[in-house]
């Protein structure tokens, strides 16, 4: 009807033999799997399910439950929706999907990235690993001899997906839980300021400063009839990955960086703001290859010197002369004339004059001032010295103020390793200064002490000394660097501290990335191409795509009505009436629904559609606004059954006097089921189709 859509999305594989395989288990003793190679193939299979299990209404339908089918459901109305989570169905809507070339970040166990077109890691979820292998017999579960590939998923399963933890705003990484091809879609590229882009739906998540936000929300963007873009909003910023968490202050930060730079601040200005020495704005700005401005220091023409006396003494030539004459040195001038002995000397050097030379300092028969005298003391008022003291602390930077505090005391780790070196020697000669682990005899400076039991494991032994053994250092080194001390301490036979009871060893944080804004400069339509998306663990379902921070769930948005409104998308784009006709409710009263009142009904969802977006212009949420809409606005959605469920929705929603609209939802999801349990499907078709008897 009109532009309902049902599109699979994924299936389980063989689904009769696996309703076989736990048909069988339920009465049988053995273990099942154990007799893969002696299972009948699927058509075999299905046979033999539809005679025990349906036909004969023995009413055991559990092994039903295992086989599971998904499909995508696309452009009928909410109404349909809102009856098919009624029943046992797996539900989610209004799909948002990236496009196939888009790469996908994963961390391997050496920290190294890996990354896959997502494309391509669904054709390895749905179809296996791309290497052909050749089947010479029947396969363990029931596979016909041939060329087939083999199943990966359990170990994309085991794949490290980078993901970004939303409370602390550092990467760490999950695990993906189902790959999802969403059919084809209008696909846009939004290009970031460093050149990297994302191909994706509008309605697809990202993550932004404010949040999360659809890309069109996010980048304001205005497309016309045909798809093509607008106008957007150039100031849109989304979350990108790759920025080192080496702390929290914003001079780390390389967008801060440019925007204190464009400013004009000086490094010194800048570490007056974020309390840190302006070496350490000049280290952070190198990294990021950012120019500091500078302060011009030259006087400029017409600014003179806040020292400048031109009519001071020491700048006259001829009292100059006058006082050389008289045999005066510079620091006998500087007292006449109240400067300092560098004036003296400039000035002297500007006219080209000879210093006198200054008298020896100490001369035979003199006493020195200091003579029997203890030590140096300064005779200073209280005043005076409270003047020094304030002054001190005005330039230098004590305790906490320091750049360089740390706490004050030493750590409890510090403490640890100089007691252990302190008692190393004693512990050597304890063991003959022979390596407790291969062996090798050594001097003081080759052996190391090592706790058998570690300090993390049971702080109350740090300091006991019948808990050191020798190692040497090669060996200490390759105990720890292994996470080898549970293993040593078993083969040394320490039974004060089982294994079984040690606190977990601690992990240092390492080269954490943060997520940081990078803005949208472009924003361009694609076309139509087949679209995919992610299904993640929680609790952070969200992950990394061509580098930047998106969401893997799909939520509805109003983004369509919204464009109905405007005039730049068919208004039956987005709502649904039915087509003119006569129509019967289900007591058998007759009705018709001609031009007229379809008139009328597209007139109230074309004024539905412009209230509810000027209520979003006012500012009012979504799930506010979308009140005022008639119920029936199309809707995209993915469900999925197990076996037993769809025969039951089929039970009740294909029944000839359903609801309309759900028929014809049924109508196009019965093919799919026909092809991927044609034996199960054949009997329904005889038994149950339209009957409206409930399903097991």
């Amino acid at each position: 009807m009109d532009r309902f859509r049902v599109e699979l999305i994924a299936a389980t594989p063989n689904p009769q033999q696996c309703v076989y395989a736990a048909m069988h288990q339920d009465y049988s003793e053995g273990f099942v799997a154990a007799d893969r190679a002696e299972w009948p193939d699927e058509r075999t299979a299905g046979e033999i399910c539809v005679k025990r299990l349906l036909s004969g209404e023995r009413g055991h339908y559990g092994p039903l439950e295992h086989a599971q089918i998904v499909l995508n459901v696309g452009w009928f109305p909410h109404s349909v929706m809102q009856q098919a989570r009624t029943h046992r169905v797996g539900v989610s809507f209004d799909v948002q999907c990236l496009a196939g070339s888009t790469q996908v970040t994963f961390v391997q166990a050496s920290g190294a990235l890996r990354k896959l077109a997502i494309a391509e890691l669904h054709d390895l979820w749905a179809n296996g690993e791309k290497a052909v292998r050749h089947r010479a017999v029947r396969g363990r579960q029931g596979e016909p001899p041939g060329e087939y590939r083999r199943d990966c998923r359990e170990r994309l399963k085991r794949m490290r997906l980078r993901v970004l933890n939303e409370d602390t705003g550092l990467f760490q990484t999950s695990h993906i839980k189902d790959v999802m091809c969403s059919g084809e879609q209008p696909v846009y590229r939004v290009t970031m300021e460093d050149g990297r882009t994302l191909d994706c739906t509008t309605n697809h998540r990202v993550l932004t400063p404010d949040g999360w936000q659809t890309m069109g929300e996010a980048v304001g963007l205005v497309t016309r009839n045909d798809g093509h873009v607008r106008s957007f909003r150039r100031t849109a910023q989304v979350l990108a990955n790759g920025l080192v968490a080496a702390g929290t202050g914003d001079y780390r930060d390389k967008s801060w960086l440019e925007r204190q730079c464009a400013a004009g601040l000086t490094a010194k200005e800048m570490a007056e703001q974020v309390g840190c020495r302006p070496i350490t704005i000049r280290e952070w700005a190198r990294r990021h290859q950012i120019e500091l401005p500078q302060r011009q220091t030259r006087f400029q023409s017409g600014k003179k010197p806040w020292n400048h006396q031109p009519e001071a003494l020491y700048r006259q030539r001829l009292w100059l002369e006058q006082k050389l004459k008289e045999n005066l040195n510079a620091d006998e001038m500087a007292a006449l004339a109240g400067c300092s002995v560098e004036a003296i000397k400039k000035w002297v050097y500007h006219y080209r004059l000879s210093l006198n030379c200054r008298p020896p300092g100490f001369r035979k028969g003199m006493t020195p001032w200091n003579k029997d005298r203890a030590g140096y003391a300064l005779q200073l008022s209280d005043a005076s010295r409270e003047a020094r003291r304030a002054h001190a602390h005005r330039i230098t930077k004590r305790g906490a103020a320091s750049p360089f505090w740390k706490g004050g005391v030493s750590s409890d780790r510090v403490l640890t390793g100089a007691w252990t070196r302190q008692i190393a020697p004693e512990i050597h000669r304890r063991f003959d200064y022979t390596c407790q682990r291969c062996g090798q005899r050594g001097s003081n400076q080759q052996l190391q002490a090592h706790h058998l039991v570690p300090v993390y494991a049971d702080p109350s032994l740090e300091l006991a000394s019948d808990n050191l053994v020798t190692l040497c250092q090669p060996c200490h080194t390759f105990i720890h660097a292994h996470h080898q001390e549970a293993t040593f301490a078993e083969a040394w036979g320490e039974q004060r501290a089982p294994v079984s009871a040690w606190a977990s060893k601690p992990r240092p944080q390492g080269r954490k990335l943060r997520a940081h804004p990078l803005t949208v400069v472009k924003v361009e339509f694609l076309g139509t191409q087949t679209t995919y998306d992610l299904e993640v663990e929680a609790p952070w379902h969200n992950f990394v795509a061509n580098g930047l921070v998106v969401h893997n769930s799909m939520r509805y948005t109003g983004d369509r009505i919204c464009q109905a409104a405007n005039g730049e998308l068919d208004l039956e784009e987005v709502f649904y009436l039915r087509p003119v006709g006569a129509y019967s409710d289900r007591q058998g009263k007759k009705y018709l629904y001609d031009d007229a009142q379809r008139v009328i009904d597209l007139d109230l969802c074309r004024a539905a559609a412009e209230r509810y977006r000027d209520l979003l212009d006012a500012g009012f949420a979504e799930e506010h606004a979308r009140g005022i809409l008639p119920f029936d606005y199309r809707q995209h959605f993915v469900v999925s059954f197990s076996l037993r469920a769809f025969l039951h929705f089929l039970d009740l929603r294909a029944k000839l006097d359903a609801q309309l609209e759900i028929r014809q939802l049924c109508d196009l999801m019965w093919p799919h089921l026909e092809a991927w349990a044609p034996e199960f499907a054949a009997w329904y078709s005889r038994a149950r189709l339209h009957k409206a008897r409930l399903a097991p």
